[in-house]
């Protein structure tokens, strides 16, 4: 690799760690609204960037608040212990009864904490309806 490479790649990993440790201290991610997100999603947070909204979702203000539960759990972890924890959690629980995600849907009932991706689907949630969702 050449020296301008090297030195280049390291500049962006010393921009992302500068960027990263701004953000961990930013209890106001930016939100940013897109006409569908992969996966049939309502929203998604991706630190150190932010939160994904749907255009339909832009105003719900439960939904956001679920996404800044994730965006706190970020700010405990850290960028990658919060990548790590997650997949792990995903890979071990799956989607539903990963505490992660429990943690996030603080204002849902008992059934549908541990039965969300079911409540989305089928209109009893308290944050998003959505038929499609995870499909």
């Amino acid at each position: 690799m050449s020296k301008a490479i090297l030195i280049g790649a390291a500049s962006v990993v010393g921009l992302l760690a500068l960027f990263n440790s701004a953000q961990k201290k930013n209890n106001n991610p930016k939100i940013f609204v897109k006409k569908k997100l992969a996966a049939n999603y309502n929203a998604r947070t991706i630190p150190p960037f932010g939160i994904w909204i749907t255009e339909a979702q832009k105003d719900n203000q439960a939904l956001i608040n679920h996404e800044l539960v994730h965006w706190k759990q970020y700010q405990q972890k850290g960028l990658i212990k919060f990548y790590l924890d997650y997949q792990k959690q995903f890979q071990q629980f799956g989607y539903d009864n990963m505490p992660m995600e429990i943690e996030a849907r603080a204002n849902e009932s008992d059934f549908c904490k541990l039965n969300y991706t079911h409540c989305v689907r089928n209109g009893l949630s308290n944050t998003v309806y959505n038929p499609n969702f995870l499909l």
